[in-house]
């Protein structure tokens, strides 16, 4: 979950083309439950960056409540800049005010190694005794204590109930295996199949290890959030885009076939990739957004090295690409080259 409310679709019909529009609105609220509603209507419509102003202008005159919402909102906004200390140190803070955000917080705590903040957590009652397990065996690994994680995994597993969390313990499991072996059999892939445990190790997959670790890693049904190994944005040396861009464009020319919400690429044209989605609606949606900032945007249809069905989605670039890509950077966009 990237955002700490769901949004009722009955939001959808209030406009906020700016944040100024937003800190009006959230001004007038006369209740808590009015300036919600605006809060979280506005920050699908804003840019990260003004969604995150936006909710640390409200935080500190917010109802508990509310404050927490907020505070855990802030944490999913920074994580999808990549910003993991701020969003684990925001997670903390809502998890103070409401024990049912204590997981998502010690999972960050864990990727940036704040152990006062994990035993802190640990004490508060919010987090599971699976959960609890499942966060010291991603300790244990980032220390590079192989040996005692795979027996932490086998005693963790002996007790769960939970099909999400044994297909990653499992996941966690070969992970600690290959460490100790270089070699490890894949039971997560035999029993959890769909899992996005089991597509990393087939290598149909490459996630930012900071999104793993924050949101977990078996989502058995939907979508998961991840890019395609070769069109993986975070990975890729940002100070060189050429070489991604030699890297890439080989496969993507070879299966890619435009959609119709996007035109063929021409020989002369610029593109810059900001999305690869395992879902249609998902990469319309991001392309749609693209387009309401005012950049022309595509969808490419292409297939995977296991033929699967993937959408890219694109962005016209300027003679000078770099410019494009500094301005999608400001909206919270990473982006690479994939036509010269």
């Amino acid at each position: 979950m990237l955002l700490a409310a769901a949004l009722p679709p009955s939001l959808s019909a209030q406009t906020f083309k700016n944040l100024s529009q937003a800190r009006q609105a959230a001004t007038g609220a006369k209740t808590q439950d009015a300036l919600k509603v605006i809060i979280f209507a506005a920050i699908p419509q804003l840019s990260i960056r003004d969604g995150i102003a936006l909710c640390r202008e409200i935080e500190p005159k917010a109802g508990a409540a509310l404050k927490a919402e907020l505070r855990a909102t802030l944490g999913s906004l920074y994580l999808l800049l990549g910003q993991t200390a701020d969003a684990a140190s925001w997670y903390a803070k809502a998890a103070t005010l409401d024990p049912k955000y204590s997981a998502e917080a010690a999972r960050l705590a864990v990727a940036i190694g704040d152990d006062p903040t994990i035993d802190l957590l640990s004490k508060t009652g919010g987090i599971s005794k699976e959960t609890q397990a499942l966060l010291q065996v991603w300790g244990l690994l980032l220390d590079g204590s192989y040996s005692t994680a795979s027996a932490r995994v086998k005693e963790a597993l002996a007790t769960s109930t939970n099909a999400q969390m044994s297909s990653e313990l499992l996941f966690l499991q070969y992970i600690a295996d290959f460490g100790q072996y270089s070699a490890a059999k894949p039971n997560v892939a035999k029993e959890y199949p769909s899992s996005m445990g089991s597509d990393l190790i087939s290598g149909k997959v490459f996630p930012a290890p900071s999104f793993l670790l924050a949101l977990g890693l078996s989502w058995l049904s939907g979508a998961a959030p991840l890019q395609d190994y070769r069109a993986g944005i975070a990975q890729w040396p940002k100070e060189n885009p050429q070489s991604l861009n030699a890297e890439s464009a080989p496969a993507l020319k070879e299966s890619a076939q435009p959609t119709k919400e996007g035109a063929a690429p021409g020989l002369s044209a610029q593109w810059l990739q900001v999305g690869y989605f395992s879902l249609k609606e998902n990469a319309q949606r991001l392309s749609a957004t693209l387009a309401s900032k005012h950049f022309e945007s595509r969808v490419v249809e292409m297939k995977n090295k296991n033929g699967e069905v993937r959408w890219l989605v694109q962005v016209a670039a300027a003679e000078d690409w770099q410019k494009t890509q500094s301005v999608l950077k400001d909206y919270g966009y990473e982006s690479y080259l994939v036509s010269p």
